[in-house]
């Protein structure tokens, strides 16, 4: 007779008759966000510049900017004013700014006129005057 083989040595192992797929397991990788430029906003990411087309835009620049940066380079200058005698006087009281313009007043003159330049010789930004400020006057 042939080989036989004991029942102990001969266990039979089932296998389907196809390998099982393994399910593909789904990876998340890290990729980084995208910045996104201006040439990409604007919709120019794929052109180039030239050479003509740099020199175009710097000279567009130029014309642009020449007239901002001579805006205020422009100045106009006036004659200085004439010297004006003055007295100090100490205020008293009683006395007001308004009445020191009447005093020095030119015949004619609106007496405002005459407030507005006893403010702009002491500097004062209202006609309201302190008992014993020292006030610069015109002499007459």
């Amino acid at each position: 007779m042939g080989d036989v083989i004991p029942l102990r040595q001969y266990t039979p192992t089932y296998q389907p008759a196809y390998a099982p797929v393994p399910r593909p397991v789904a990876v998340r990788t890290y990729e980084p966000a995208r910045t996104r430029t201006i040439a990409d906003r604007l919709g120019l990411a794929g052109l180039r510049l030239t050479r003509r087309g740099r020199v175009v835009l710097v000279l567009l620049a130029m014309i642009l900017v020449a007239p901002m940066a001579t805006w205020g380079a422009t100045a106009v200058a006036s004659s200085p004013g004439e010297p004006t005698e003055v007295r100090v006087h100490a205020v008293q009281p009683g006395e007001t700014l308004w009445g020191f313009a009447r005093e020095v007043a030119e015949p004619g003159e609106d007496v405002r006129h005459a407030v507005a330049r006893l403010q702009d010789l002491n500097n004062m930004s209202s006609g309201a005057v302190r008992v014993g400020e020292l006030l610069l006057l015109p002499k007459e």
